[in-house]
């Protein structure tokens, strides 16, 4: 059974949408004001590597297995308790920071909490996307979504750099546990339509593993697919010490201040947005693999720009985060829109949760070697050595692999028929 998108359905999106633009800003406002924490309370790299690990792995561990759960059950019910989950951590938090007996493990502890819920709130609003935006939409709106998340996150670090400067950190994270509710309200209004077929017309009730089963094997199946995650897996292992580390690479190496890290923060932001307002403006290129090759190879000149950045020149640093932030909604929208095209959609929450789940697969231990290696060889010398393998492995999976054919498989309207 196959729900079309409507004008209907894509107003419900939108409305959908705009609460979780608002949560994403108290998310980004509260990000930042937890990591430059941990920064100025622990001065170490190992300690800001343990806190993205803490955030990040339970999505690794729990992404693959989520999807199919998101596949089976009532999405909008999902999203709804599980935004409700995120403030109630959130809350706590707040409370161990006013209370004056907060410490670097309780912060992990909220951190892992999260990183928890994410790993089905991820793919359940992935899997949404295409039930509720026409197809000849989809391209121009995820271009609007790095857009307009990316001006979100232009303005978090700057209100947070500001607070920071004002406010206690317990105040500022009310700020996220109110945006959580915000986001509540508009999931209320609306309807999100269902792919699960109805009893009548299915044989049986296919088990838990038969269903993760069928997503490994449509990734093997589609000529491509498997060899984009792959490369996927080993350029973000790459670029993990780049967003592990550069608060530390900042405060450390280049003596700088919270204004100074907002600057790099607001500089990778105006990127994504100059990137999606491409996308938007674009709709999108028609030869999406090779825009996405040829835009990860411009993030790795930028993450190489970063590397070489003259100590104290910030200006330096925010022309190579600025460089890197443009291609990566042009390389993030191409690989959407590919992936929202050609895969069933009854089948995209586990098929986008096994993608993502491989893609980031060695990020985890990308973290822990950073903080590792930070404490000694200089960051820079990380960077700098990140930037060159990643243009390397590019190069070598463009000429001797199948990833220049990923995407010719037809549509997912065609697929389900």
């Amino acid at each position: 059974m196959q729900t079309q998108a409507s004008k209907a359905t894509f107003t419900n999106y939108l409305l959908f949408w705009s609460g979780q633009l608002v949560s994403l800003l108290g998310s980004s406002i509260a990000s930042f004001v937890i990591i430059w924490w941990i920064t100025l309370e622990t001065g170490s790299p190992a300690y800001l590597a343990m806190a993205s690990l803490v955030g990040f792995a339970p999505m690794i561990i729990l992404t693959p297995f989520a999807g199919v759960f998101v596949d089976r059950w009532n999405r909008k019910r999902l999203i709804g308790v599980v935004d409700f989950l995120q403030a109630l951590a959130t809350i706590l938090i707040i409370f161990l920071f006013s209370w004056n007996i907060v410490s670097i493990w309780h912060v992990f502890a909220v951190l892992g909490l999260r990183g928890v819920f994410q790993a089905f709130h991820a793919p359940a609003v992935a899997a949404i996307v295409p039930l509720m935006v026409p197809q000849d939409k989809l391209s121009r709106m995820n271009g609007v979504n790095f857009l307009l998340s990316g001006l979100v996150n232009v303005l978090g670090p700057i209100i947070a750099a500001t607070l920071l400067e004002l406010w206690r950190i317990n105040q500022i994270l009310w700020i996220d546990a109110a945006t959580f509710v915000v986001a509540v309200i508009p999931l209320l209004l609306i309807t999100i339509p269902s792919v699960r077929k109805r009893e009548e017309e299915t044989q049986y009730r296919q088990s838990f593993k038969e269903e993760f089963g069928e997503g490994l094997a449509f990734i093997k199946r589609a000529r491509g697919f498997l060899t984009l995650i792959i490369l996927a897996t080993a350029l973000n292992f790459l670029l993990t010490p780049l967003s592990t580390q550069i608060p530390y690479f900042v405060k450390f190496d280049h003596l700088g201040e919270a204004s100074d890290w907002a600057l790099i923060s607001v500089s990778v932001q105006g990127g994504t947005i100059a990137g999606g307002l491409l996308m938007t403006l674009t709709k999108g290129f028609k030869k999406k693999t090779v825009a996405i090759m040829l835009s990860v190879y411009v993030i790795f000149l930028g993450y190489a720009i970063i590397a070489i950045t003259p100590t104290g020149q910030f200006w330096f640093m925010a022309i190579g985060g600025l460089t890197l932030a443009v291609c990566l909604p042009i390389a993030n929208v191409s690989i959407q829109t590919i992936t929202q095209t050609v895969v069933p959609r009854e089948m995209l929450g586990r098929v986008n949760s096994v993608m993502g789940a491989l893609a980031s697969a060695a990020s985890p231990l990308g973290m822990i070697l950073s903080g590792i290696i930070v404490e000694v060889i200089r960051t820079a010398n990380l960077f700098l050595a990140c930037a060159i393998s990643g243009i390397v492995v590019l190069t070598i999976s463009w000429f001797f692999t199948d990833i220049k054919y990923v995407g010719e498989n037809g549509s997912n309207a065609e697929e389900t028929e």
